[in-house]
């Protein structure tokens, strides 16, 4: 497959066509990869999957090692291709499988070395609106607790299946926080120092997609949920290009110290960084044209709009960590994100934005921001 070519099928039922797609990528043999649950339901619409081996052995945060005994499976099996189901986890671990099966040794996937080409094609089927894996090349897995970045333009799915059905049963918290993620990693690509032509109009449609169908999904509207679905491809679509910035790269140990779910805790860090931005003005000029885009008449305005959508979703803002926690939190940022965030940011300034997201707003300003998201697009 080209590094720049995905075979897509988008609708309502497209699950259907997995035989299809798998004849398309010359899988006759395939492994699934997913929750016991989404699997279940995804056999019941795929018969041609009755036969394959499946795999489900794997954590919300996977790790290497979680891929090592799928690979073996895959082996034993005389699997020639995975299909995965769910979340950035399921897709994820499908990916490093696919390194494992692709390097000559695990030394080689923890160092990114491997061949140009690769063995065996992967389906990915997104069971969330959200992170966008099914469209990018990276996976993040864990070694020793240890995070790990596999990257590869091999290790990009072959294949995607958007099926909206898919969405219906999701949790609520899930459905609101995937949304955020995929918001988050579309307004971050668009103001990446790593941003193209190409990049924004992926990340522009990501936005829109968003911000215009958001509440009509979360009340359970079939055709935005769709497009909802769309936008998240297209998120990933926009990071494939840029890669994230502080938002995400802040976001990590916010999930594994406060368990906040991963786009909860980057809209946490999003408005604070937008305010960070308007005072530098290689920042402010990034900052005019994305609200332009995103029909905000003032820049001002974006800070205001994305704290009203935290608020109207009931995602909480945590209580003020002590100072130790600010300290760790500002001490773990992965520097390499941040190099690709549109304003240099020193520690110090990390901290402080860590410590401005946790200050509780009072009631006028928690209302200002409810009244523009419930205005917005009115």
């Amino acid at each position: 497959m080209g590094d720049n070519y995905q075979k897509v099928f988008r609708g309502r039922d497209s699950l259907k066509k997995i035989p299809q797609m798998a004849e398309k990528l010359g899988i006759t043999r395939p492994m699934v990869i997913g929750s016991e649950k989404l699997v279940q339901g995804l056999l019941k619409k795929a018969p041609f999957l009755l036969q394959a081996p499946v795999f489900t052995g794997y954590h919300a945060n996977p790790d290497l090692r979680d891929a090592e005994p799928a690979a073996e499976l895959f082996q034993k099996q005389g699997c020639d291709g995975l299909v995965s189901i769910g979340g950035g986890s399921a897709m994820d671990t499908a990916k490093a499988v696919k390194a494992l099966l692709n390097a000559e040794k695990t030394e080689d996937v923890v160092a990114n070395r491997f061949p140009e080409k690769m063995r065996n094609p992967h389906l990915a089927i997104p069971g969330t609106a959200g992170s966008g894996a099914e469209a990018t090349q990276t996976a993040v897995v864990y070694q020793d607790g240890r995070k790990l970045s596999l990257n590869h333009p091999a290790l990009r799915p072959d294949g995607v299946i958007l099926d909206a059905s898919l969405l219906d049963t999701l949790p609520d918290y899930h459905r609101k926080s995937c949304a955020l993620d995929a918001l988050c990693q579309g307004i971050e690509s668009y103001w990446s120092t790593a941003s193209t032509e190409d990049s924004r109009v992926h990340a522009y449609l990501a936005i829109l997609g968003v911000l215009d169908n958001l509440k009509a999904y979360l009340a359970g509207d079939a055709h935005a949920a769709e497009e909802m679905m769309d936008a998240s491809y297209q998120s990933g679509k926009a990071i494939q290009l840029t890669r994230t910035t502080a938002a995400h790269a802040m976001s990590y140990q916010l999930t594994k110290t406060m368990g906040l779910a991963h786009g909860h805790a980057c809209m946490l860090t999003l408005p604070v960084l937008w305010e960070h931005m308007e005072t530098r003005e290689e920042g402010k000029e990034k900052l005019r044209d994305l609200s332009e885009k995103m029909r905000l008449g003032d820049l001002r305005m974006g800070p205001r709009l994305l704290r009203g959508i935290l608020f109207d979703l009931d995602m909480q803002i945590p209580s003020m960590p002590e100072e130790s926690i600010l300290d760790m939190l500002a001490d773990t940022v992965n520097t390499e994100r941040l190099a690709n965030h549109p304003v240099p940011m020193s520690r110090s300034e990390v901290r402080e934005v860590y410590r401005q997201a946790f200050l509780p707003l009072c009631e006028a300003e928690k209302q200002a921001c409810l009244d523009l998201w419930n205005y917005y697009g009115a």
